[in-house]
């Protein structure tokens, strides 16, 4: 195939130019160096486990052919990638919408901060008015086991925590060094931070009070990573927990050993990586070591020999890898623990306990398996280090999930991000504040706020939405009284690569007019809107879920369907909010009685998550119940988790499932 010819993958562009923006990230001749799943595939056989392999186990693995891949598709080193970018944002159009609800309680993954209300039964019970900021206010009533002495998967018996070794990481070139190698990102240029508004003007009124809608942004611009780029870039510590109960016997243990070998082909000599598995304990299986040619073999053997047998308890294993965290004599740009299991476990108190002790940044990311893993403890694991919940049902995808969980983390330029925010605006408009807050990030003390984050990664953005209070006003607003700051921020990210600390700030003005005057061009700010029904829809999802569980599901389906009537009252609008709309219609079908049982509760946690979080890869399931292949780039992926994730996909046989 001449290196001009592409191939044709399942993804669309949304113009011309965002294809050629991506057309050289993979050059065709580093392709079969990049991903060897061919040659993967001819080195690596699923040893035997325990019990007779089920057909379609068998299946998963076809015989070994010289030029095809790990599926049996043939494979052609020629070949190019393509990826393909989100859909572009149209022209502003005024939408008049704004909902006030009432407040409901916290829950571990992350939602409103306020207190419960009940699923909505009759919608026709809502009633809405005009404020002067020119949108109606709607107000609407919505409705272990103790553990045993065992040995790990290659024969090594383990020791107490407190004697095993956890200074033997390998050592990684230093951050100082690793800087000279690498393509530099400005975080000055490339961030931008901005306090914004759904409108900049408005009356006081003196009969009621009023909620305008904002968010703090940050914005990463893009910076794309080819493959000569892989030893220039940050460098990731990523440990790798795997459950090997019982329950993993079969299909399960095999494709997560299957993925950890394609993981391997992503990484390069800056990164390094650590496989800890456990089942009632936690086993050690390597240190936490440098994945470089010579040792991806080394990996590749361990991988091979893992086994699956025995309990499942998850703190076991967060206390292992805390301890390596802490105790590591080096530490890398960038780190991360992925969380892989597909049982139920009850130590989440425990990881609680054990992770305030860690000081170091990081993420933790969790993947759940199947229809038995606790969904709502994976999510609130993963919250606890601001990560993404993935929602495996069908474990041939787990791969791509690996490879988009990897790529945000490979494009990392910000770390130990923090957020503070002050709501005290000046007298006469004292009283004004912020009322509500979305998401599970918002620490509060007074009239401030603090909002953190472990890493920010290019081509991302992170917008955190409230609501701020206009309160009854009577007095007479005098003209040096109009211009009103109600907001201070600043962001304070560091370099992962030089340790810099870089500071922004910006504030929210707003100006404002006596009831007799005429106020001039007051026009809606798009962004804010689309940010605004990103959390509003996701605290709808939130509250179906929970009419789910009282057995209501028809009314999930009422509260869902109201939601998506407001968001496309106006088409220019929702084409901003194609994420959210899409996961709505997802939740209503995960609403039906049978779904919610087989996979509607667990998806329906992923994506109040992730939404709140704008990370991860929210899962898609068919009318039919099957999940399916993500075939447009995910809401929240940047340039390099769609590359990452396009090559994974390009490796497969088309996808049949429907």
């Amino acid at each position: 195939m001449n290196q001009q010819q592409q191939v044709q993958l399942p993804f669309t562009y949304q113009s011309v130019q965002q294809q050629q923006q991506v057309q050289n990230l993979i050059q065709p001749n580093n392709l079969q160096q990049y991903f060897q799943l061919s040659e993967l595939h001819q080195e690596f056989s699923p040893p035997k486990v325990a019990c007779q392999a089920a057909p379609q186990v068998k299946a998963a693995f076809p015989p070994s052919h010289s030029n095809q891949n790990r599926f049996g598709v043939p494979f052609n080193s020629n070949q190019s990638l393509q990826q393909y970018f989100p859909p572009q944002k149209s022209n502003q159009t005024q939408v008049p919408l704004l909902f006030i609800s009432k407040p409901y309680s916290k829950v571990n993954f992350g939602k409103c901060q306020q207190n419960p209300i009940n699923p909505q039964t009759n919608p026709q019970n809502s009633y809405s008015n005009q404020n002067q900021f020119g949108f109606p206010i709607t107000y609407q009533q919505a409705p272990q086991q103790p553990a045993q002495s065992q040995s790990n998967l290659i024969g090594m018996v383990d020791l107490q925590y407190d004697k095993i070794k956890y200074d033997d990481d390998e050592m990684i070139v230093p951050k100082q060094e690793q800087v000279k190698q690498s393509n530099e990102y400005n975080l000055n240029e490339k961030i931008s931070f901005e306090v914004k508004a759904l409108y900049k003007m408005g009356k006081l009124l003196n009969t009621k009070s009023q909620y305008l809608p904002g968010i703090v942004s940050i914005k990463a611009q893009e910076k794309i990573i080819s493959e000569n780029d892989k030893n220039g870039r940050v460098g990731v510590d990523l440990i790798c927990l795997i459950d090997i109960s019982g329950s993993m016997i079969g299909i399960k243990i095999e494709m997560v050993k299957q993925s950890l070998i394609i993981l391997l082909q992503f990484l390069g000599d800056n990164d390094r990586l650590q496989l800890i598995t456990f089942d009632n304990e936690a086993h050690k299986l390597t240190p936490l070591k440098r994945v470089t040619l010579q040792n991806k073999d080394y990996f590749t053997q361990i991988i091979k020999s893992i086994q699956a047998y025995g309990g499942n308890q998850i703190s076991e294993a967060t206390k292992m890898a805390f301890q390596q965290l802490k105790q590591r004599k080096y530490v890398n740009n960038v780190t991360s623990i992925f969380l892989l299991s597909d049982g139920v476990d009850y130590t989440f108190p425990a990881i609680q306990t054990q992770i305030k002790s860690v000081n170091e940044i990081f993420t933790l990311h969790t993947f759940g398996f199947g229809q038995d893993h606790d969904a709502p403890m994976m999510t609130s694991i993963c919250n606890l280090k601001s990560g993404s919940f993935y929602f495996v049902q069908d474990v041939t995808l787990l791969d791509e999930f690996f490879a988009d969980a990897l790529g945000g983390l490979i494009s990392v330029v910000g770390e130990n991000l923090e957020i503070n925010i002050s709501s005290s605006a000046p007298a006469p408009y004292q009283n004004i504040q912020i009322s509500k807050t979305y998401g599970n990030m918002w620490n509060k003390k007074g009239n401030q706020y603090q909002i953190t984050q472990p890493q920010l990664a290019t081509g991302s953005r992170k917008d955190y939405v409230f609501e701020l209070l206009l309160p009854q006003f009577e007095a007479k607003i005098e003209d040096s009284q109009r211009n009103v700051k109600v907001i201070d921020a600043q962001l304070i990210i560091r370099d992962p690569t030089n340790g810099n600390v870089i500071k922004k700030q910006d504030s929210l003005t707003l100006t404002f007019f006596n009831l007799d005057e005429q106020i001039n061009q007051n026009e809606q700010d798009i962004d804010v809107y689309a940010q605004y029904f990103r959390v509003k829809g996701t605290e709808v999802i939130d509250q179906a879920r929970k009419a789910c569980e009282q057995n209501k599901n028809e009314d999930a389906q009422k509260l869902i369907d109201n939601m998506l009537i407001q968001i496309q009252k106006n088409q220019n609008v929702a084409a901003q909010c194609g994420g959210i709309i899409q996961d709505l219609q997802q939740a209503k079908q995960a609403s039906e009685r049978q779904s919610y049982n087989l996979f509607g509760q667990k998806q329906m946690c992923q994506m109040v998550s992730n939404n709140y979080q704008q990370q991860g890869v929210n899962s898609m399931f068919s009318a039919q119940g099957f999940q399916v292949q993500q075939v447009q780039p995910a809401s929240y992926q940047n340039i390099q988790q769609q590359a990452m994730m396009g090559l994974v996909q390009q490796s497969k046989q088309p996808y049949k499932k429907n």
